[in-house]
């Protein structure tokens, strides 16, 4: 019988239990009601603490199952915030919450049921201004955050061309962010059938660094004339054909906008 250990080890993650790996930054989930109780949480002002064999991780805590279709996703909280604290009060937080120290998450709408996955979310505004930790918005940043203060090992997936498994979703989101404007050049492309002409480049070359001072949002023309690197990326015949209908459509635009690659 064959067995195939990686399968086994996403099943163990997706239940709550580190990976168990020699080095390495492993995700984790758990019920943060289960853990309190256990004596194994501690609530600091950088961020939840949980202690798994002597080991302290660092995260945040969520809402298990928001009520998405009616109010949105939900603010994740990293410190006991007037909003926390009036949910214990009141007996409304125990049993609802996810200990998570993931750079998304996924979460199940209570309402009707549907699963959204990989999901970044945005930090609770009370928790930030509370704490003096403040230079982040969302998971992402969050994460981001943690690797620089803790020097985390973070091992990783990648595709076949170097980028994180959760890049196109993060792509997605940076670019909607943006509004779809191009940070080089100015112009805007809103047209959803026209939204694949906007990219969004890593500053310093590496696709593993997705933090937001990292990357940028750029048109397809701005982006092909980075620098040498992108310059010999963008050679391929179908990614010239690419610039070529994109400068084609918007070549008004690109000329308001003074687009000095226009007609490189």
């Amino acid at each position: 019988m064959l067995y195939t250990f990686s399968n086994l080890g996403r099943r163990l993650t997706l239940l709550g239990y580190p990976e168990p790996k020699e080095s390495g930054f492993h995700v984790i989930r758990r019920d943060l009601t289960r853990e309190e109780e256990a004596g194994n949480i501690d609530i600091r002002e950088g961020g939840i603490y949980l202690t798994i064999d002597g080991k302290e991780y660092k995260g945040y805590m969520y809402l298990k199952y928001p009520d998405i279709e009616r109010f949105g996703f939900p603010k994740f909280h990293f410190t006991n915030c007037q909003i926390v604290n009036a949910q214990r009060t009141r007996g409304q937080f125990d049993g609802r919450y996810f200990w998570h120290n993931s750079n998304n998450v996924t979460i199940e709408d209570r309402a009707n049921g549907q699963v959204h996955e990989n999901i970044i979310l945005k930090v609770c505004g009370y928790c930030r201004n509370q704490s003096s930790i403040s230079d982040f918005s969302d998971t992402l940043d969050f994460f981001s955050l943690l690797d620089q203060q803790e020097d985390i090992n973070h091992v990783v997936e990648v595709d076949i061309f170097g980028y994180t498994l959760d890049w196109q979703q993060i792509s997605r989101q940076f670019r909607k962010e943006k509004k779809y404007t191009c940070e080089s050049c100015g112009i805007t492309v809103d047209r959803p059938s026209d939204r694949r002409f906007i990219h969004v480049h890593h500053k310093n070359g590496n696709k593993l660094n997705n933090r937001r001072n990292n990357l940028e949002c750029v048109c397809v023309l701005c982006h092909a004339n980075k620098d040498a690197t992108h310059e010999r990326n963008f050679e391929r015949r179908r990614m010239q054909a690419h610039i070529r209908l994109f400068t084609e459509k918007y070549r008004e635009q690109l000329e308001q906008k003074r687009n000095k690659f226009l007609d490189v």
